[in-house]
């Protein structure tokens, strides 16, 4: 029997509705890094301070990505993406009018747990209605959004913060929501949820939050020269017992025995190690290119946007390379590229200047979307079905956490420093030895694929 290869219109605009609240998120959140400078005097807050702008946005995504596979069984799709639409908007009436930092907070709160439903929901839709001959195609346009939108918030925000001021980055991503709104609407099936009366294990979700709460606190208090003792026994204690529920109870939640998998495993390491140069290296390198150059926010925005948007649009066709070819060829070839790009940022990072990062910026986009996406990938396609669903949770919530304590490590390696130019190359060298194990992690993968 023939396995069907076309892919109803009416899902293919599910897909880009739901894709589109991704990329609004995203696209918002990279967006703020550029208007540091000018929210640390509107504020009153350090640049430290500011980097949770960032950091506490990333978070809520991973923690409401926790709760993907149970969202998944719970509500319908159409619920789902209401939803994310109407906490988006939340978002962006809270962030939008804020007059104080911490209100500012509880704006980009509401916006992480939007994207944290929307993001999922995008890669479950092409899990379960798209054909297993157009999987590695369709999971790469996913996959365009993840990548795209964190290069383009730069030059968005840099844009804005130099002509309309830093609020309109808030209230102009209402254009992509109602397009959003608006494609979902007509598309998105009235039917009722998988299981309606599915439970949660809220004690497992709230030790897990607490888990990657406190962890990412106890690194940002690093920049104070000292360990916050209490916090790091808070964490140290959440992650036991959630791991200990986790194992023992009845209720599923996030299957982390995925983890002893040595499939799942070597592929989840370097995937995150990716997101975290990726989301760290766009907050650093938007204050590199100003504080250590001189650069204006549009310009030091847009250092990022070649790079990412030729990598990102080609992400289908890196998808299908994995069709055609398998996985081996764009991991080992992305990753070198990655690698060869962070060697020169690490080596000239006193010298580098607007024009040669912008094309160093290239290569290492173009390295690191080939690698990211595929990787997620192949996982998947080699586990089981029942497998498949909380794997995907597991690697987005991996992606958001990457981000955010990446967003965090980075603000603790320039604060230490009083050169912005040493701070990134410090930052790269940290880069760069993610390159070189993520070789050894894929020649270990495709052992195992034996």
């Amino acid at each position: 029997m023939t396995q069907p290869t076309t892919i109803p219109k009416h899902v293919i605009k599910m897909i880009v509705a739901a894709a589109l609240m991704g990329f609004a998120g995203i696209m918002s959140e990279t967006a703020m890094n550029v208007t540091f400078p000018k929210l640390s005097v509107v504020f009153g807050v350090s640049m430290e301070k500011l980097a949770w702008v960032t950091t506490i946005y990333l978070l809520m995504v991973a923690i409401m990505m926790t709760l993907s596979a149970y969202l998944r069984r719970r509500f319908s799709e159409r619920t789902l993406f209401l939803a994310s639409v109407s906490i988006f908007v939340a978002g962006i009436l809270v962030g939008g009018t804020a007059t104080a930092f911490p209100v500012l907070l509880v704006g980009r709160v509401f916006q992480g747990i939007a994207a944290g439903i929307a993001l999922p929901l995008t890669f479950n839709i092409i899990l379960e209605e798209v054909p297993l001959a157009k999987l590695g195609t369709w999971m790469g346009i996913g996959s365009l959004v993840v990548s795209i939108a964190p290069s383009i918030g730069p030059t968005y925000g840099g844009l804005l913060v130099d002509t309309l001021g830093w609020r309109a980055i808030f209230f102009l991503t209402l254009i992509l929501v109602a397009i959003s709104l608006v494609l979902g609407i007509s598309s998105f099936p009235k039917k009722e949820a998988k299981e309606p009366t599915a439970k949660l294990d809220i004690v497992q979700f709230l030790l897990l939050a607490c888990a990657l709460t406190t962890s990412l606190i106890v690194v940002s208090e690093l920049e104070t020269g000292r360990l916050n003792i209490p916090v790091f026994i808070a964490f140290l204690l959440s992650l036991g017992l959630f791991i200990y529920k986790s194992l023992t109870s009845k209720i599923e939640f996030l299957n982390i025995r995925l983890f002893a998998n040595p499939l799942f495993l070597l592929a989840i390491i370097p995937f995150v190690m990716y997101q975290f140069a990726n989301i760290g290296g766009n907050y650093l390198i938007p204050n590199y290119l100003q504080l250590g150059f001189g650069v204006t926010s549009l310009f030091a925005g847009l250092a990022l946007l070649p790079g990412s948007l030729i990598a990102a649009l080609l992400n289908p066709w890196f998808g299908k390379l994995y069709d055609d070819r398998g996985a081996k060829l764009p991991l080992y070839l992305g990753n070198f590229l990655f690698t060869i790009s962070l060697a020169i940022m690490c080596i000239w990072a006193h010298s580098l200047g607007l024009v040669l990062l912008t094309v160093t910026y290239i290569v290492f986009s173009f390295g690191r979307v080939m690698a990211f996406g595929n990787m997620q990938t192949a996982t998947i396609a080699h586990l089981s079905k029942d497998d498949g669903p909380h794997a995907l949770a597991l690697f987005q919530m991996m992606n958001q956490y990457g981000g955010s304590i990446g967003t965090a490590v980075v603000a603790l390696i320039s604060s230490s420093q009083t050169d912005i130019k040493q701070a990134f190359q410090y930052t790269n060298l940290l880069f760069l030895l993610f390159g070189f194990a993520s070789f050894g992690l894929f020649y270990l993968l495709f052992y195992q694929y034996k």
